[in-house]
């Protein structure tokens, strides 16, 4: 079995391919770092996700490759923060987090490919302070939607809050905080069934959920609230 995964040299993206490299699949990975990705891989592009042409150029080199599975896990987020964030910024979360995928499937042949997408739990509702990761993570929803919906072999997981690089600096309450190891073993479990939307942890989802439900003008001053608390980093 070959598995190509991105953001394969850190936190979530690193666990799968350790985990999946130890029965025995072969590893194909993508990340910017080259001495973690020789640790996990079998064989790795190093490569900036934000760089879009450089991804295009990896997809063109990954052409005639067929892969059981693409994990495309790689994401990034701005600082949680009241402040509307500036442009760069901005667009380097929507780069790695949506456009570089369809940079990178472009020029593969995945239609026989289980493609698993890793969003998140705050594609669900428009945080203040996190503008970009929220929107770049909705937009991936419904990337990953469209091509279910077509009838590509599509696995959408949707964490909460997982103890990575991604959060060790987070001043703020995250409940339902996950080991890395104990969310690993949930997505493993999760990629094997044959079910699309996967929310996870579900009492976190569930909460979410019924907050969706409540009028806006009321969401909108508990999150208004919320992001005035002691959030920014």
């Amino acid at each position: 079995m070959k598995i190509l995964i991105t953001g394969a040299s850190r936190g979530i993206g690193k666990a799968l391919g350790e985990y999946y490299k130890n029965k025995g699949f072969e590893i194909w990975g993508i990340a910017r770092d080259e001495g973690a990705l020789k640790e996990v891989c079998d064989k790795y592009f190093v490569c900036d996700l934000s760089n879009i042409e450089e991804v295009s150029e990896i997809s063109k080199k990954l052409s005639g490759v067929k892969f059981d599975m693409i994990i495309l896990n790689a994401g990034i987020s701005t600082p949680h923060s009241r402040d509307f964030p500036p442009i760069e910024a901005f667009k380097k979360v929507f780069d790695v987090n949506i456009l570089s995928i369809h940079a990178l499937l472009e020029h593969i042949d995945f239609k026989d490919s289980k493609l698993v997408f890793i969003s998140s739990l705050a594609s669900l509702l428009g945080a203040p302070t996190s503008l970009a990761y929220s929107a770049s993570k909705r937009a991936l929803n419904s990337y990953a939607e469209s091509l279910y919906f077509a009838g590509i072999d599509a696995v959408l997981i949707l964490p909460g809050f997982i103890k990575t690089d991604m959060t060790k600096n987070h001043t703020f309450y995250m409940p339902f905080l996950m080991d890395l190891d104990d969310a690993t073993k949930r997505i493993v479990k999760i990629i094997e069934k044959d079910k699309f939307f996967n929310p996870f942890p579900l009492r976190f989802y569930y909460i979410i959920k019924l907050f969706t439900l409540l009028p806006n003008n009321l969401k909108r001053k508990i999150l208004k609230k919320y992001a005035k608390s002691d959030i920014v980093e």
